[in-house]
């Protein structure tokens, strides 16, 4: 009768666990426990991964009735579901289970309600990016000059845009993050989603290097703006182009 007691909610709680399909992030060790009021020993026997079936055979870590596994991140370099196999014993007889992880790039799963909220801020920022653009072509470029190209004054609006210029650039960075992310989750092809995310790090990678490439362009037309305006207060018209 024990046997019998222990095979059905043993069996009933392993089987319950291939419906729980969780996520977990790619080539990261996995940490999952089960428990059994009966069990003396589980064995994690083999995993079934997108590709192949790896044999494992590593006995739980036993906490009381609780036993606990924990499986190198080697083992989850493919995107997919990896089903866990499972044999438990009281001793005297053995139940076999499984457990299901759905390996993701993020350790996320996207839902269809995150996948709008998602697309409806990647939108955003696409519409964002491309007023932004527009309204560059709004500014002017350049002091203000005659047909000669002598300055005849300074034209300060011309700053708001390299503002402009280095928003774009962050809501390209922000644009290719979220793209990245969108294609990770719901493409079963890697390539697109590598792509972008490569983009993207390569992009906020250079960053800092931008801003500080900026901010020296700035300073230095800031500098000869004000020189030009001195001379343009004494009644001298320089040429230039800034």
């Amino acid at each position: 009768m024990k046997k019998i007691i222990f095979t059905i909610i043993f069996g009933m709680f392993l089987i319950s666990l291939v419906s729980a399909s969780l996520p977990h992030k790619q080539n990261t060790d996995l940490f999952f426990s089960i428990t059994s009021n009966n069990a003396t020993e589980c064995v994690l026997t083999t995993i079934n991964t997108p590709l192949q079936v790896t044999l494992i055979n590593q006995t739980g870590t036993q906490v009381s009735q609780t036993f606990n596994f924990t499986i190198d991140g080697n083992n989850f370099t493919e995107l997919g579901t990896y089903q866990m196999n499972l044999e438990c014993s009281d001793g005297s007889s053995i139940v076999s289970g499984a457990v299901e992880r759905e390996v993701t790039y993020l350790g996320k799963k996207l839902d269809s309600g995150k996948a709008l909220m998602s697309l409806g801020f990647l939108a955003l920022l696409i519409l964002i990016f491309f007023l932004n653009f527009v309204g560059m072509g709004f500014l002017p470029k350049r002091n203000q000059t005659d047909e000669d190209g002598r300055i005849l004054s300074i034209t300060y609006l011309k700053y708001f845009r390299n503002v402009l210029f280095m928003t774009g650039y962050f809501l390209f960075i922000g644009i290719t993050y979220i793209a990245s992310n969108l294609a990770f989750g719901f493409l079963d092809e890697v390539l697109i989603a590598n792509t972008l995310f490569m983009i993207f790090r390569v992009s906020f990678g250079l960053a800092p290097l931008v801003v500080i490439v900026w901010l020296v362009w700035i300073f230095v037309s800031m500098f000869h703006d004000k020189q030009f305006q001195k001379m343009l207060n004494r009644g001298i018209f320089p040429g230039g182009n800034l």
